[in-house]
């Protein structure tokens, strides 16, 4: 299984400062998967005082992170 960024992804790392090893722990072990639309899903992790959600599209057994962004707790509907 391999995490494949995408270009924006990329940028959104550095802009958003999340560090990879939260990318790959949120790929790895999501506290919730979304299904967004056809061969889109968002996954959600809880690290603290946010979520962080990647859109993620799956080729196989790769995970290409699309974008991803911290979400407010209020914000996540259990």
């Amino acid at each position: 299984m391999a995490i494949i960024f995408t270009i924006h992804a990329e940028e959104m790392l550095v802009k958003r400062k999340v560090k990879r090893k939260q990318v790959e722990e949120c790929v790895r072990n999501p506290d919730k998967i979304v299904t967004e639309k056809e061969g889109v899903k968002a996954y959600l992790k809880d690290f603290g005082k946010n979520y962080l959600r990647l859109i993620v599209s799956e080729m196989g057994n790769n995970f290409v992170i699309i974008t991803l962004h911290w979400v407010a707790k209020k914000r996540i509907k259990e």
